[in-house]
């Protein structure tokens, strides 16, 4: 069974109040392979989701999170 976990930068155009990221991190928690789903304190336009490889891909929780009404990008290194 592979289980390499990666993780992806995503950037959101607005930041996220704790309502809409609880929101969000619920419904991308659902993903399957989905890990963790973190922001980044000091700049919270910045969300780290950590995910297994083998289960899903970057593009799915991207694309999830548009589907949510959330204008956001990948980011990338």
């Amino acid at each position: 069974m592979n289980t390499q976990t990666t993780d992806v930068m995503i950037y959101t155009k607005n930041s996220l109040n704790d309502i809409e990221f609880s929101e969000i991190a619920s419904q991308i928690k659902k993903i399957a392979g989905v890990v963790k789903f973190d922001r980044n304190q000091r700049v919270p336009s910045l969300i780290m989701v950590a995910y297994n490889a083998s289960q899903t891909r970057a593009i799915n929780i991207l694309d999830k999170m548009t589907s949510l009404g959330f204008n956001a990008s990948l980011v990338g290194i």
